[in-house]
């Protein structure tokens, strides 16, 4: 959820800094004086909120993931994310809201016409940093009945339905499910000297004649 609402948000603000360049330095497209625009602030308030809905659909996503964790008691197996995770993901929250930060001051100074957009980024900004500094003692991996939680920077649901092999590569537990669907979490989520207990609740919760577990998995300790 987290990396395709970014992917959103870079793609859509190239088009609105595009335009914001042009009503800013009365530049001509298609023989249009773009900043003589009678409709250009309601462009600038569409763009807007257009981004503002996506911030707030990545910010509702995060902040119910990691109310979920916050109760151990609702898993059948739960831990914190470790230490070297919560380091990444703090690396990774402070980047996301200096560049927002940043897209923001260069809104503000190409021109003010833009308030919206350039509000919006700083909302983006405050979003991360506010999340960063609550919420980060809640980041956890749990397995429930179904699934495997995992809620850090973002929120990773991996069902036990329709699951048939679970496997290691390069640092990522990957599940592969029919349908060639994969999901998958950083292998690091989940604290050295855990992994044995991670892997006696899944083998208990699977059954082991329909999921194949890779040798790589099974030698994590």
């Amino acid at each position: 959820m987290n990396r395709s609402i970014n992917i959103l948000l870079i793609f859509f603000s190239f088009p609105a800094f595009a335009f914001i360049i042009c009503v800013a330095f009365d530049i001509r497209f298609l023989n249009i004086a773009i900043a003589e625009l009678p409709f250009k602030f309601h462009i600038f308030i569409g763009v807007a909120t257009f981004l503002l809905l996506l911030i707030i659909r990545r910010s509702v996503s995060r902040w119910v993931g990691v109310s979920m964790t916050r109760k151990p008691e609702r898993f059948l197996w739960s831990t914190p994310v470790s230490a070297e995770r919560k380091k990444q993901v703090r690396l990774f929250l402070t980047i996301e809201a200096l560049i927002a930060l940043f897209a923001m001051i260069t809104v503000f100074l190409i021109t003010m016409e833009a308030w919206p957009i350039g509000l919006v980024y700083g909302i983006m900004a405050l979003d991360q940093l506010v999340f960063l500094a609550i919420a980060q003692s809640w980041f956890r991996v749990g397995v429930t009945h179904k699934a495997v939680v995992v809620a850090d920077r973002e929120v990773r649901l991996l069902f036990f339905s329709g699951l048939r092999r679970i496997e290691t590569h390069q640092q990522t537990l990957y599940f592969e499910y029919i349908e060639d669907l994969q999901l998958f979490f950083p292998i690091n989520c989940i604290p050295e000297g855990k992994y044995g207990e991670f892997r006696t609740v899944l083998e208990e919760r699977i059954n082991r004649d329909r999921v194949f577990f890779s040798e790589g998995f099974k030698a994590l300790k």
